[in-house]
């Protein structure tokens, strides 16, 4: 085999095992949040009615919020005016999402009860659209659950 095709192949196995590794570090059934200063999120989450943080918004302190049902959306802080979503479930209702807080937080499909799910991973100080979860979320933790 000449040198040429010795390193095509070295390259195309090392492209391989790249691509391999970064499809393993994040499950297809979830996404990280990362862009985004959430310098206006004062609490662990803050999630919202719409995307990019506007219309009625929902916070909690707590790690961990195994169900949201019965939790709903109140005015929120990016634009007072727009009242959306304002007294909406937040269960399933949720586009975007901050972490105010130190840790990770995981954004679940499922509640507890019905084994978590898929879920969208925010870093700490980070905000975004949820993409995983978007309307389809039904609980939170700091902790990752499979």
């Amino acid at each position: 085999m000449s040198v040429l095709r010795s390193k095509i192949a070295l390259f195309a196995a090392t492209t391989g095992l790249v691509a391999g590794t970064v499809a393993l570090a994040t499950p297809a059934s979830a996404d990280v949040i990362s862009s985004g200063s959430a310098w206006f999120c004062y609490h662990r989450i803050c999630l919202s009615y719409h995307g990019d943080g506007y219309g009625g918004w929902w916070t909690s302190e707590a790690p961990e919020w195994s169900d949201l049902a019965g939790q709903t959306f109140r005015p929120g802080i990016m634009d007072g005016a727009n009242t959306d979503g304002v007294g909406q479930p937040v269960k399933n209702a949720a586009a975007w999402v901050a972490n105010g807080g130190s840790q990770d937080i995981y954004v679940y499909v499922n509640s507890r009860s019905y084994g978590w799910g898929a879920y969208d991973v925010v870093y700490p100080g980070r905000m975004g659209d949820l993409q995983v979860t978007r309307n389809n979320e039904a609980s939170y933790s700091v902790n990752p659950y499979s």
